[in-house]
């Protein structure tokens, strides 16, 4: 970890020192970044008792899961990046970024693990669209959910993806509002308010049995006080549903880390997302989602099918320096279907978030924040948004209140 620092500080050094340089040969480079710190006192509490059962998807709760109370500082989706363009003549231009998280709180770049492990690519860009390759935002991801909160939603516990965008039953595999690896990615130009976007990331994988891969859609409409999104998203043998269910049920190895022999999966998340501004300084916005992971070739009384809907709503008021905001996110239980039609309930994995927050701004880039949010899970559900309180692991049941004072720049 030490040596990864090292070199997060050394790279980031040689880029500033370079600019200069690189400014002759390039039409356009920018260094730029945002960094939000903020101090963060959460709770966890209520969780599931152990042996409790009730849902066949999931099966009993097997794990203790302790209470959390305490205080953190968090750096949330802080990062610094470099972008530029050179031109190739007429309309065509080659563009390129690179990214990565900066832990104002730690120091700690990337994720921990990666340097550049924010959007980082390469393309080209002209009359006839854009396309980028590389690791970036899915589309799922980049057009949906529009709204920020406070522009400071991204990696931040305010956040609604872990109800809209993941099943109360999930974790590893299961979310649809991620960035993704190995991605090919074209956005069309716009026409009368319009624009479309397709984009594949390769699966990589060694064995050709898998797929792994993933492929997703959308489209945008955007007009006076109007904006429409439509996107669509496949995963390809991500096993999101077998990963998270009861092992007894489960197509998933989880020591070998694949599907059993025999099986594929096919994970969609479908979602429309309406925003209006009703006037200059209030908006108001509404997504619904359908979450689905269907999965082939499992051996009777195994996992088949899950199917969620989650919906949520969210409103930004301005008033002088003054910004105003409250979101609230949905999912229900769903339900699911066992190989053969046997038995299968989904009782206790729904849940909901709201959250509550009010900023000042100093000037267009400095504000000061305070934010809270409480996500409530129902009897068997898990989702979290605990962040450093708890490594982020949240117990099946558990309440999760959080309240944070933070300050934003961006350059």
């Amino acid at each position: 970890m030490r040596a990864l620092n090292r070199t997060s500080i050394a790279v980031a050094a040689i880029f500033a020192c370079a600019m200069p340089v690189l400014a002759h040969a390039q039409s356009d480079i920018t260094i730029y970044g945002k960094l939000y710190p903020q101090i963060n006192n959460g709770k966890a509490y209520g969780a599931t008792p152990v042996g409790a059962s009730g849902n066949s998807l999931v099966g009993p709760v097997t794990a203790e899961v302790d209470n959390v109370d305490g205080t953190v500082m968090e750096s949330s989706n802080s990062r610094l990046g470099f972008r530029g363009t050179e031109k190739l003549g007429g309309s065509l231009k080659a563009i390129w970024q690179i990214e990565m998280g900066v832990g104002v709180d730690n120091g700690i770049g990337g994720d921990g693990t990666r340097l550049f492990s924010r959007d980082t690519f390469v393309g080209l860009s002209g009359d006839a669209g854009t396309i980028k390759i590389g690791r970036m935002d899915t589309v799922y991801k980049s057009i949906g959910d529009a709204l920020s909160f406070l522009g400071i939603s991204s990696g931040n516990f305010v956040s609604t993806s872990n109800v809209l965008s993941k099943p109360g039953m999930g974790g590893s595999g299961s979310s649809f509002h991620l960035r993704r690896d190995n991605v090919v990615q074209y956005t069309s130009p716009e026409k009368s308010g319009f624009q479309g976007m397709v984009e594949y990331s390769l699966g990589e994988l060694s064995s050709s049995g898998r797929n792994n891969s993933l492929f997703g859609i959308g489209v945008t409409y955007e007009g006076g006080p109007f904006y429409f999104a439509l996107a669509h998203e496949r995963h390809y043998d991500f096993f999101g549903g077998s990963r998270n269910v009861a092992r007894s049920l489960s197509n998933y190895d989880r020591t070998a880390g694949q599907g059993l022999a025999g099986t594929r999966s096919t994970d969609t998340g479908t979602r429309l997302t309406a925003q209006y501004a009703l006037t200059k300084n209030t908006k108001v916005e509404a997504n619904i989602a359908r979450l689905e992971f269907d999965e082939k070739g499992g051996a009777a009384g195994f996992f088949e099918n899950y199917r969620t809907d989650t919906w949520g709503i969210n409103a930004q008021h301005k008033i002088g320096a003054f910004t105003l905001q409250a979101s609230y996110a949905s999912g229900d239980d769903g339900d699911c279907k066992l190989v053969g039609g046997g038995g299968c309930n989904t009782v206790g994995l729904g849940g909901k978030q709201l959250n509550l927050g009010a900023a000042y701004s100093f000037s267009k880039r400095t504000m000061l924040y305070l934010i809270g949010s409480k996500l409530e899970n129902d009897e068997f559900s898990n989702r979290s948004n605990l962040g450093d309180l708890n490594d982020g692991a949240a117990g099946r049941g558990q309440q999760i209140r959080q309240v944070a004072l933070g300050l934003s720049h961006t350059f």
